[in-house]
């Protein structure tokens, strides 16, 4: 679907509709396909690549405090302003959040749904070679986690537990290099794999999303934003790319996979679980995708009837009727069996 400037997409809200982040605006995505609609009154520069993430719904761990479902929490990158975040609530208030300490650029933010950051918001930034990374709870307190994690860049997301050894882990990628990074909560980190994918500047994995329990038995679309860039490798087309449950079906994917997917558009799945390993996926053609990889779930399958009283009854009868012929014949058939005298020792 076309949306001018967009730079990424996330959600579902709890109504179902996606949030897109397009030329310093936000707007309400339909998975229904209706043209996006413009939500709320935030507003920022529309130059910098302003990702987004929306909050599940977490009771952030010792803090009292809950980031509600549906808020959305932005990157605040506008020259001339401090750094920091800004919270949209779910009717589509603004207000600043937080500021961050100073780096050189903000460049990815998450929430943590695993708990092993303590249901958190995430956010890194840029500082000289290396990347920062923040743990900020409901409240606005932050805490720094690294100084020295590697350079990551782009949608960024806490693994599922089931993705390995890495379950928990910020994942998230550095598109000079290739590499797709891992940050764990105690800071430490390193390289979870290196793709077998272009790298470098405006072509390497910018953008990863996880494919969540229940894909499997209800399926999913997957939502990634191309944005327009002229002079770029490729341009992009100003629009949000979906892949459909009948294109996943084509493809060796499971749940809690990571979805990783380079500038240009080319595409694989990293599936995470005794070691590390990669699939190709696909490619979207003259694409410039930029922020998180957003994958929804299908409905959920029609719950099989269940009986009322009387069909409770009825089997009931049933079964005690089966059981108790069941003995009858057992007793008839013992008193029909030919019985041989025992021989005579001689």
């Amino acid at each position: 679907m076309p949306l001018t400037g967009v730079v990424d997409v996330v959600g579902p809200r709890p109504d179902g509709a996606l949030v897109a982040a397009a030329a310093g605006t936000l707007f309400l995505v339909h998975p229904d396909g209706r043209p996006p609609a413009p939500f709320g009154n935030y507003a920022t520069d529309p130059g910098p690549e302003t990702y987004i993430a929306m909050s599940p719904g977490l009771d952030v761990t010792g803090s009292g405090c809950r980031f509600e479902a549906g808020e959305v929490y932005a990157l605040e990158l506008s020259a001339g302003q401090p750094q920091g975040i800004v919270r949209v609530t779910v009717d589509g208030q603004s207000s600043r959040f937080v500021e961050t300490p100073r780096v050189d650029l903000l460049t990815g933010i998450a929430f943590d749904a695993t708990g092993r950051f303590g249901y958190q918001l995430l956010v890194a930034g840029r500082r000289g070679d290396r990347t920062v990374l923040f743990s900020i709870d409901c409240r606005g307190r932050l805490t720094t986690l690294t100084e020295s994690a590697p350079l990551v860049e782009g949608g960024m997301e806490v693994a599922p537990q089931l993705f390995g050894e890495h379950g928990g882990d910020l994942i998230a990628a550095d598109e000079n290099t290739g590499n797709v990074i891992f940050i764990r909560f105690d800071g430490t980190s390193g390289v979870l794999i290196k793709p077998d994918l272009p790298a470098g500047p405006d072509i390497g994995v910018e953008s990863v999303g996880f494919t969540p329990p229940g894909f499997i038995g209800r399926g999913g679309t997957a939502y990634v934003a191309d944005r327009r860039s002229p002079g770029s490798p490729t341009e992009g087309t100003d629009a949000i790319w979906r892949v459909t449950p009948e294109s996943f079906s084509q493809v060796r994917i499971d749940e809690n996979d990571l979805i990783a997917v380079t500038e240009t558009g080319r595409t694989v799945v990293i599936r995470c679980r005794a070691t590390c390993r990669t699939y190709p996926f696909g490619d979207a053609p003259n694409a410039h995708i930029e922020g998180h990889v957003t994958v929804v779930l299908g409905p959920a399958p029609p719950e099989i009837p269940r009986a009322g009283r009387m069909g409770v009854a009825v089997l009931a009868v049933v079964t005690a009727v089966l059981v108790g012929g069941g003995f009858i014949l057992f007793f008839v058939h013992n008193r029909r069996k030919v019985r041989f005298p025992e021989l005579e020792g001689r």
